[in-house]
């Protein structure tokens, strides 16, 4: 593991950064609870779900981070959750956990694992009325994050909590003084490069959007496990490019993940290559029979519709 974590670390030497997006967390409890009582099957206990998925969450932490990771974005809840899509009762008991994440528990996993935790999204949460308790737990995060003892060099660990992407990005640019917005224009004003123009804005926004710079994201983990390809974390997919970003997707909820996956994942990565082929077009790339083959592969996909990917699947199916 300590091998492997060296060499995560030489060849992502900006500091892998990766997006591990939890789906499925009541599933994943009641998968992993076993019952002799049959009327219990499927029935949520909201303490033990809680102590769960914050122990699947702090386990997804360590897997990382000991295989050479050095900064992971783990999307919370949407902000939709805090609209009420559920009841209030739901609101209240699942959003209410939230506050785990700045709690004595959370705070000893961090020391531990050498972590800085940084909230992305609470802004949406301070824009609410005071009357609304949904705004509290954003002033909690805030002021918990206004305390605590950053080191430049440590893990990062970004939590996204009601992320609004389009309302973050309007406030960075409004929250700007008139001086900082000259300089900036000036700047962008001097680039020419593409590229370039893109990794100046990426740092921009994502410093404004998450509190501190961090590379552009190597890869993003979901599931399929519905067969619907879901995408969980809005702050920081609305900030990429394409570029060599992956995705991966388990046809199981991500809190099964487990270390062995998550490096094969990194290999995939470290060993897969440039995305983009400069050849010209695809000579020497082909046989007549891998030809043939492969036109007949494809055909017999488009002849079925139930061959895309993404498609709803339900309990019981295959």
């Amino acid at each position: 593991m300590t091998d492997f974590a060296e060499r995560v670390r030489s060849h992502f030497p900006e500091g892998l950064t990766g997006i591990i997006a939890v789906g499925g967390t009541r599933t994943s409890f009641v998968l992993s609870t076993e019952t002799s009582d049959v009327e219990a099957l499927g029935r949520i206990d909201v303490a033990q779900y809680a102590q769960f998925a914050a122990d699947r969450y702090l386990g997804l932490l360590r897997m990382f981070f000991d295989l050479g990771g050095q900064n992971l974005i783990v999307p919370v809840l949407s902000y939709q959750a805090f609209a009420n899509e559920r009841g209030p009762e739901y609101t209240r008991e699942y959003t209410g956990f939230v506050r785990w994440l700045a709690d004595d528990y959370f705070q000893q996993v961090y020391r531990e694992l050498d972590v800085d935790p940084y909230f992305c999204g609470i802004d949406t949460l301070l824009h609410l009325p005071k009357s609304d308790p949904a705004r509290a737990l954003g002033e909690q995060l805030r002021d918990f994050a206004a305390k605590w003892p950053y080191e430049p060099g440590r893990h990062i660990v970004v939590w996204e909590v009601a992320p609004i992407p389009l309302y973050s990005f309007w406030r960075a640019v409004a929250d700007l003084k008139p001086k900082q917005r000259r300089a900036l224009d000036e700047e962008l004003a001097a680039v020419t490069d593409l590229d370039q123009l893109y990794r100046r804005l990426f740092r921009f926004y994502a410093a404004s959007a998450f509190g501190t710079e961090i590379p552009i994201p190597h890869f993003y983990i979901g599931t399929n496990r519905n067969g619907d390809l879901k995408l969980r974390a809005p702050m920081s997919l609305s900030m990429l490019c394409g570029g060599g970003f992956r995705a991966f997707f388990t046809p199981y909820p991500t809190l099964f993940l487990t270390s062995e996956t998550l490096r094969a994942i990194i290999e995939d990565l470290m060993s897969g290559g440039g995305l983009r082929s400069f050849r010209k077009d695809y000579e020497g790339q082909y046989t007549q029979e891998l030809l043939r083959r492969e036109r007949e592969r494809v055909l017999a996909l488009r002849d079925d519709p139930r061959s895309t990917v993404g498609l709803l699947r339900r309990t019981g199916e295959g």
